[in-house]
């Protein structure tokens, strides 16, 4: 439940914990009121048109305008026409900002007429952060100023936990794993995967909840549990590949490093002992899916239950 003195928040979560799905699923339950904006990536040349987040961005924020209060809470085509135009015309004042100040002022006419603020989320975040960080500063500036009289609620989402959530102020709230007896629930009771291979299943990929549906999936449809540790491992493999820290990449022996460090630290340590092992920037090592980063206290783990499970099984690439 939102707390009746905050009108923003953050929500972390790494790859794989469902955090799009989740926020999806919330919007649509809640029904009327609930903004969802999952900011696209940015695709670069498509044809002869450069993508570019922003303004990908202004669009997607005036569609999702239109769909919510058009549609669900009724406001008149001729309204949102005149607020917001039409998002493929030409205009002086970024679509974005358009569509920013248009739910500015119909989320005062909602509260007003339900007695409730709406929720703005903004899923995907980071997206828009890497390149323009000064309208990140601005939502979230707007967001804290709305705090008095809390016309809106922002909630902004991002799996680029490190990167994305340096400029952001607390609270953050972030997505974990599941437990085992929420895992073995899910998998036997849910699923109705035996035990044995519930536990199997469980100590490759933990508690992460896209990576469990994915095991089971396989596993129900007759694979058996050393081809879906072949599959996850690939997977695990093509990560390092991009991260560089395979054996003979660039960032190999940073790494040996770093999971040594965290071997003999119960799996976890400081972000800070980062720079202090390997004189880099943590940043650097933290951008793709192999340690996380946990905002809440500033600590470094390995990514998932999948991605140590593969270093221990290749101790001899990673560990000696």
């Amino acid at each position: 439940m939102p707390n009746k003195n905050q009108s923003f928040y953050y929500l972390v979560c790494e790859h794989g914990t469902g955090k799009t799905t989740l926020a999806k699923i919330a919007s649509r339950e809640a029904g009327k009121g609930v903004i969802y904006i999952n900011i696209p990536a940015d695709t670069g040349d498509t044809g002869h048109k450069k993508s570019d987040a922003l303004e990908d961005f202004g669009v997607a924020f005036g569609e999702a305008l239109n769909f919510t209060f058009e549609e669900r809470i009724a406001f008149s085509k001729q309204f949102m026409k005149k607020m917001l135009g039409d998002v493929n015309e030409k205009s002086n004042q970024e679509k974005w900002k358009r569509a920013f100040d248009t739910f500015r002022r119909i989320s005062a006419i909602y509260k007003a007429k339900h007695d409730k603020p709406p929720v703005i989320i903004y899923d995907n975040i980071s997206r828009l952060i890497l390149k323009y960080s000064e309208i990140f500063d601005f939502l979230q500036d707007n967001a804290k100023d709305n705090a008095d009289d809390r016309k809106y609620i922002a909630v902004f989402v991002s799996s680029e936990v490190r990167s994305a959530w340096s400029r952001a102020d607390k609270p953050v709230i972030e997505i974990g794993d599941l437990s085992k007896e929420e895992t073995m629930e899910y998998l036997i009771k849910k699923r109705g995967i035996n035990s044995v291979e519930a536990e199997k299943l469980y100590d490759l990929v933990g508690g992460r909840i896209l990576d469990l549906k994915s095991v089971a999936d396989k596993s129900l449809i007759g694979q058996s549990f050393e081809n879906i540790k072949k599959i996850v491992f690939n997977d695990i493999y093509d990560n390092f590949e991009k991260a560089k820290i395979n054996p003979d990449q660039t960032n190999h022996e940073m790494a040996k490093i770093i999971i040594r460090a965290l071997l003999n630290s119960n799996n976890v340590f400081h972000v800070s002992k980062i720079r202090e092992l390997t004189k880099v920037e943590p940043n650097r090592l933290l951008e793709n899916n192999v340690f996380a980063y946990h905002p809440g206290n500033k600590t470094v783990t390995f990514q998932s239950r999948s991605t140590e499970c593969y270093i221990r099984e290749n101790a001899d690439k990673f560990i000696k």
